[in-house]
């Protein structure tokens, strides 16, 4: 009978200890996790490259303190997730393999990226992808620096892929994350601009907007096949004389026309 209790109570013990343990373990846990995560106090609303989002010589242990190093940072993690078809020369890869914003800039003649704001502390930054002789694709990504370490996120659109066989146009759907030709700011729109050949009467012509979630939305579809000089826009117009296909769901179920 005794030893029976004492075996009872051992095993309390245990069940206490463990417990303790449990207890103490998440506790690290959470802590960990909340500095390897923090806010950033961070209220900036512009963000130009480089001068505000570079490394530049500052204590190692006062980086946190730093916005411009917080946004390097960031911009540095993100060059190991840009889309395979971005293309760089290889005179902007850096030591690494990767492309070297400062050599991209060097050989372009220009900034490759740009920032425009979208709240307090969260920017939409905008990477050239590639450059064609009359197509330009850029990658597109969410910055948020409102926590340490700044959160970044390549965009992704749905996209189609048209084509004609045997009288009838056939799409083939897709998603893309360099698609975008340019971005309006004025009205929070990208648009999708791709030209067949350089006189731009042939080609597609896709609108999106960004959700509340910061999720692409398409809004406009126009399509033009057929390259016989009839109907020709810049990349800055919208295209009104080419056929505009609808952006409901149920529609994509079925050839188009």
């Amino acid at each position: 009978m005794y030893s029976h209790i004492l075996k009872s109570k051992r095993f309390i013990l245990i069940l206490l200890c463990c417990a303790i343990l449990i207890f103490v373990g998440v506790k690290i846990f959470i802590s960990k996790k909340e500095w390897m995560t923090q806010k950033s106090g961070f209220k900036r609303t512009s963000i130009h490259w480089p001068k505000d989002c570079d490394f530049t010589a500052h204590i190692p242990e006062e980086r946190n303190k730093y916005p411009e190093l917080i946004c390097a940072d960031a911009l540095d993690q993100l060059r190991a997730q840009l889309p395979n078809d971005c293309q760089y020369n290889e005179l902007a890869l850096g030591e690494d393999g990767f492309m070297s914003y400062h050599l991209y800039a060097d050989f372009l003649g220009y900034s490759p990226i740009q920032f425009f704001p979208l709240s307090e502390g969260k920017f939409l930054g905008e990477l050239l992808c590639l450059s064609a002789p009359y197509n330009r694709y850029n990658v597109y990504f969410i910055y948020d620096e409102n926590s340490i370490p700044a959160k970044t996120k390549i965009l992704t659109f749905q996209t189609f892929d048209f084509e004609e066989k045997n009288g009838f146009v056939h799409k083939e759907s897709f998603e893309s994350q360099s698609i975008i030709r340019f971005f309006k700011p004025e009205s929070k729109e990208f648009i999708s601009f791709i030209k067949m050949r350089g006189m731009g009467d042939c080609g597609t012509y896709f609108r999106y907007g960004l959700s509340e979630t910061e999720k692409p939305i398409l809004k406009e579809v126009r399509v033009k096949l057929e390259c016989d000089g009839l109907y020709s826009y810049s990349a800055d117009d919208i295209p009104l004389q080419w056929t505009e296909i609808s952006v409901e769901p149920s529609f994509w179920n079925r050839l188009l026309w």
